[in-house]
């Protein structure tokens, strides 16, 4: 399973998303209402956790982070 499908399988169960049409691996999380600032704090826990890195507040004030392509292309840098 790549980095990206863990995440958005993450998301899909944690926030009860299940097979939303309107989900995909490029849609912003949080304008479309899939995660608020809180689950943005659980997401970055799952991935700190499950990869073994540190996601900082300088990375997230650098990358963008807004949907799972991008959650995965920070996760996948600091491998």
């Amino acid at each position: 399973m790549t980095v990206a499908e863990t995440i958005s399988e993450f998301i899909k169960e944690k926030f009860d998303i299940g097979d939303d049409p309107d989900f995909t691996n490029d849609v912003h999380l949080f304008n479309e209402g899939f995660v608020d600032s809180f689950g943005a704090v659980e997401i970055i826990h799952f991935v700190e956790e499950t990869y073994g890195i540190s996601i900082t507040q300088k990375d997230i004030t650098l990358f963008p982070m807004n949907t799972v392509n991008e959650i995965a292309a920070v996760v996948e840098s600091k491998q």
